[in-house]
């Protein structure tokens, strides 16, 4: 029955793709135009989020004292990265963690411990970097009030939301701040804010030569705050908000963020396509194993 299930959930994964794809065919003549140069470095770009996705899965793991092996990190993250794209509300962590609470026991808790901590961290950097362009844009007159007013409501809010969970206050007081795998979630998020951007800057590059990469990371980090509210898959219609939004601060035209974004959804849309492909060709059993819920 379990491996009936598991062969249904694969060909409506491949009747999802098939029916974007049908209904997006502006996507495919998008891909087929770009740059062999281009084409390479989204595709190096991708799969390095997919390795250092995998890398924080793995230290957030050791944080709680858990473990997977190397093969079986990859495939989760390889599939939670395409439940997270095609999935509402960004439902890729929801996937990882009912994986990991069926398989390994690791409870919902903890792992929505090392989420938020990794969270904080992606938002800090983010923060920073957008805060530095208000900086550099408009001057630092009332910045340090926005800061403080910014501090004021995350703490305000954390304590809510830390108040209303005695397991999760619990889960959150037995944090070390020497423990080295926390600081390495950090030094994840900062990683795969660095290829995203490279990911970005690539995309601007095809239909905006001119772009620096001073105005590709502040654009990376208005379409990162995307993440934290997208409620469509793939943040749909979100990322282009914010950076749309965020226009003044990047300089970047109009013009060139539909582009940009276009090339972004469509070759993003065939890379989990072969992606898919690949994880279920690579080894059928170990495949099956993600909808096998028991623990071995």
């Amino acid at each position: 029955m379990k491996k009936i299930l598991a062969i249904l959930i694969i060909i409506i994964t491949f009747v999802v793709f098939g029916y974007y794809l049908a209904t997006h065919p502006e996507l495919l003549k998008t891909v087929t135009n770009l740059s062999l140069l281009t084409i390479v470095g989204l595709t190096l770009g991708y799969i390095g989020m997919i390795v250092i996705n995998a890398f924080i899965l793995h230290w957030s793991l050791q944080f709680v004292k858990h473990r997977l092996n190397y093969s079986e990190n990859l495939l989760l993250t390889g599939y939670s990265s395409i439940v997270n794209f095609f999935g509402p509300l960004q439902s890729g962590p929801g996937f990882r963690a009912l994986y990991l609470k069926k398989r390994h026991d690791v409870k919902l808790r903890e792992f929505f411990v090392t989420l938020l901590i990794f969270y904080i961290f992606f938002a800090i950097i983010n923060g920073g970097i957008l805060l530095f362009a208000v900086i550099d844009k408009f001057g630092s007159g009332n910045v340090y009030g926005l800061i403080g007013v910014g501090i004021l409501g995350l703490g305000i809010g954390t304590r809510i939301m830390i108040a209303r969970s005695a397991k999760l206050r619990d889960a959150i007081s037995r944090i070390k701040l020497n423990d080295p795998q926390l600081w390495k979630m950090g030094f994840g998020a900062l990683i795969s804010i660095l290829i995203t951007g490279l990911i970005y800057y690539t995309e601007l590059l095809q239909v905006a030569p001119a772009t620096t990469a001073y105005q590709a990371m502040i654009y990376t980090a208005a379409a990162n705050f995307a993440l934290f509210v997208a409620l469509t898959p793939g943040a749909i219609g979100f990322r282009e908000s914010f950076i749309l939004l965020s226009q003044q601060l990047h300089g970047i035209e109009a013009n060139a963020i539909i582009g940009a974004n276009v090339i972004d959804r469509a070759f993003y849309v065939v890379f989990l396509l072969v992606l898919f492909i690949i994880l279920v060709t690579y080894n059928s059993k170990r495949h099956l194993s993600v909808f096998d819920i028991k623990k071995e």
